[in-house]
């Protein structure tokens, strides 16, 4: 008896389970092409923007824990997320990232510097110099990451267009 058609690319393993194919016709997922079994190159903008904020929560957590001031050890965090979202979203998405690394940044650093100085908490003016002190010793980094993110989003670009031509 011939299977339904839509059971056809479903098939079972060893163990029981199944195992569908989805359009690869008896090939793997990233043949190829490098890089293809990790999904770079094929994320959506949104998730590019999601790694680069979470890398800066995770730089701001590294900068707490390590009790120093917002600055180097963030901006290499944001620098390095924002260079995995440039990779691994889509070549025609990229140019979402750009704006990211200042944005996921100051935040990241006025609240990293918020909790290193809490000692300054006695008025509003003191926070805010803080904050603001914070914000701006990482702007070096903040300006490296968002040129990174524009060389990555513009190579990308390129070679985009020469592959399909």
């Amino acid at each position: 008896m011939p299977e339904p058609r839509d059971q056809s690319s479903v098939t079972r393993a060893a163990d029981g389970g199944a195992e569908a194919d989805f359009g690869t016709r008896g090939r793997s997922a990233g043949a190829g092409k490098p890089g293809r079994m990790l999904g770079w190159g094929r994320y959506p903008a949104w998730a590019g923007v999601l790694t680069v904020l979470a890398t800066a929560l995770l730089g701001a957590g590294f900068t707490v824990a390590s009790h120093r001031d917002p600055g180097r050890a963030l901006g290499i965090w944001v620098a390095a997320g924002t260079a995995a979202a440039c990779i691994s979203v889509r070549a025609r998405s990229a140019y979402a990232i750009i704006p990211v690394p200042a944005l996921a940044y100051a935040p990241a650093a006025a609240i990293a510097g918020l909790i290193h100085d809490h000692a300054l908490d006695i008025s509003r003016t003191a926070l805010t110099i803080s904050a603001a002190q914070s914000i701006a010793s990482g702007y070096i980094a903040m300006t490296a990451a968002t040129v990174l993110a524009v060389v990555l989003t513009v190579a990308r670009w390129l070679l985009s267009i020469r592959a399909s031509r």
